[in-house]
């Protein structure tokens, strides 16, 4: 459904079939005639995304040619229509860092697997989890990009979008942000009625520090427009739900830190075994291998965490399996 969000500015769902997160939220800010329109965030390269997506694009009357496209980080549901689009004549532009993150994402999947299984993951679980992952199956085909980094200002509609880097959710995340309008485009840094997930990464040997870190960079912008990339705006301000997420993964923190606590030397496949989250499941066995891949890489970032911060210990045998033990 199409939404007008402001002046020039548009928001339209594009479904995500089989995704938890059920559909994306795609913006436009239309431009003057004459002028270029700008596009955030594309949706999972396969047909429903793509028609949900050129649908949107043929009701505000917006021309490929005159296009350019915004991707807020790599991941496939933000960028997978990014090639299909550039064929029609659309401009891409992303972070320095998204888009190299991009061309060598088969290569750093590889390097998560293996780690995956040295926390204590099975590779049959990986194995199944890989033969349907989405962020795998409907990733984007090799497109150019321009690349943006932190301070760089792009206008559209009468809008003037800084570039913020905010890596942790991927090590390229971006935000947009028009100091005038106070108005942020968010992609998946701060979503309001879901979590976002903090996963390991090749790039980042610390990627939820550098999440929070992330979080706390935008807290006191002024800002009475947030437009996260998933689900809705919900009650809250933006700088409420940042101090709601800082205390989620305080919260996590401790959570972990009890756990290893009460059962030391455990693996962290055992570690999320035992974490709270938030699935309609009755127990862990019953987790479906997607979920368990987000559930243990999510532990491990906190893991991470710990161990940078000498809060716990890790323990790696011959075989590199690793394990963890209070301090």
């Amino acid at each position: 459904m199409l939404s007008q969000m402001g002046k020039n500015l548009y928001a339209f769902d594009i479904p995500l079939p089989g995704s938890p997160l059920k559909w994306l939220n795609s913006y436009v800010i239309k431009g003057q005639p004459g002028q270029r329109n700008l596009l955030v965030d594309t949706g999972f390269n396969r047909p429903e995304c793509l028609g949900a997506l050129l649908k949107g694009m043929a009701e505000l009357e917006i021309n490929p040619q005159c296009t350019d496209v915004f991707l807020t980080h790599s991941h496939s549901d933000h960028s997978g229509n990014a090639a299909a689009l550039a064929a029609e004549g659309c401009r891409i532009f992303m972070s320095k860092t998204a888009y190299l993150i991009q061309k060598t994402n088969m290569a750093t999947w590889e390097i998560k697997k293996a780690r995956a299984v040295k926390e204590g993951m099975s590779a049959d679980i990986i194995k199944t989890m890989f033969a349907s992952n989405p962020a795998i199956l409907y990733r984007p085909g090799p497109y150019e990009a321009t690349e943006l980094s932190e301070g760089d200002v792009l206008q559209y509609g009468g809008y003037n979008l800084k570039c913020i880097a905010t890596p942790g959710h991927t090590p390229g995340h971006m935000c947009l942000y028009d100091e005038e309008k106070q108005l942020i485009f968010l992609g998946d840094h701060v979503l309001f009625d879901i979590t976002p997930n903090i996963s390991i990464w090749v790039e980042l040997k610390d990627a939820l520090g550098d999440y929070l870190t992330s979080l706390s960079k935008v807290r006191d912008l002024p800002v009475k427009v947030a437009l996260p990339g998933h689900r809705t705006l919900g009650s809250m301000t933006m700088q409420q739900r940042i101090d709601a997420l800082l205390e989620h993964h305080k919260n996590r923190l401790a959570e972990a830190e009890q756990i290893i606590k009460n059962a030391p030397g455990s693996n962290a496949y055992q570690i999320a075994s035992k974490m709270t989250w938030r699935i309609k499941t009755k127990n862990w066995e019953e987790f479906p291998p997607g979920q368990k891949w987000f559930a243990v890489g999510e532990t491990m970032t906190h893991l991470d965490y710990l161990l940078i911060r000498n809060r716990i210990l890790r323990k790696e045998d011959k075989e590199g399996n690793r394990t963890y033990f209070a301090r």
